[in-house]
């Protein structure tokens, strides 16, 4: 079972995010109410060609770029990817100032109807890895805040782009994922198959932050079932602008 100590839920903890900030720079840097993780190299290009740095410093590993006064990204994937350091990106998030993350990032789609332009917004998710533990109970359930999922799928909506929900399973054992599981959770409606969105949700429900998870279709949770890039219209880029709007209204 993981932790392997027991109940730690009131325990306080030996580092404060906001001090290893600190530490890495100048100071906390200010950053508006939402924030939005991603995990793409080619994502985060796309904010750098329109966005400016907040508060640059060449220490701070973690850096974050001005979408709106209301929102900013984080390009997550400069330091790696999975839920140890999606936990780590959310943290340091809600210690500078952000209410409201959205994981932004590609997935595995479940359900092989599901179109491959579709975006999912996924509403609770399997705990396959071990972040999560040591922020919510075992035997609580990790799950997205509701109202956020609505404003993500209003703003998705609106930019004439199909939505699916459901529940995720997050795992960090990539190479790991057998056949019996992807059918066990096909059967049961889960929607995706990711590495983050457990844990950033997890992190959200300790410090009393709303988070969410956009996922875009990048293929699906069979070898015979992956996709060709010609078959799809839309890039992850292009969940960006959608997911922006979204946490703006929200966070207004």
């Amino acid at each position: 079972m993981i932790p392997h100590y027991g109940d730690k839920y009131d325990a306080p903890a030996l580092y404060d995010p906001a001090d290893s900030i600190v530490r890495d720079g100048t100071g906390l840097p200010d950053v508006p109410p939402g924030v939005v993780l991603g995990f793409r190299e080619s994502l985060g290009e796309t904010v750098r060609e329109r966005a400016d740095p907040i508060d640059p410093h060449p220490d701070r590993r973690l850096s974050y770029y001005r979408l709106s006064e209301l929102v900013a990204y984080c390009p997550v994937e400069t330091v790696g990817v999975g839920a140890p350091v999606a936990a780590v990106a959310a943290e340091k998030a809600i210690a500078a100032g952000a209410t409201a993350v959205v994981v932004l990032e590609g997935c595995a789609a479940v359900q092989p109807e599901i179109p491959p332009d579709a975006v999912l917004v996924p509403t609770r998710a399997v705990r396959d890895e071990g972040v999560s533990y040591h922020y919510v109970p075992p035997e609580e359930t990790v799950e997205a805040t509701p109202a956020l999922d609505d404003a993500l799928v209003e703003s998705f909506a609106g930019a004439g782009t199909e939505t699916r929900r459901g529940p995720t399973w997050t795992t960090g054992a990539l190479f790991r994922e057998t056949v019996p599981e992807a059918e066990y959770y096909k059967e049961r409606g889960f929607v995706s198959v990711d590495m983050e969105s457990a844990a950033v949700w997890a992190v959200g429900q300790y410090r009393g932050a709303d988070a969410a998870t956009v996922h875009h279709v990048d293929d699906y949770l069979a070898p015979d079932e992956w996709l060709d890039p010609d078959e799809r219209d839309a890039t992850l880029a292009d969940r960006l602008d959608p997911t922006v709007d979204a946490l703006e209204a929200y966070v207004e």
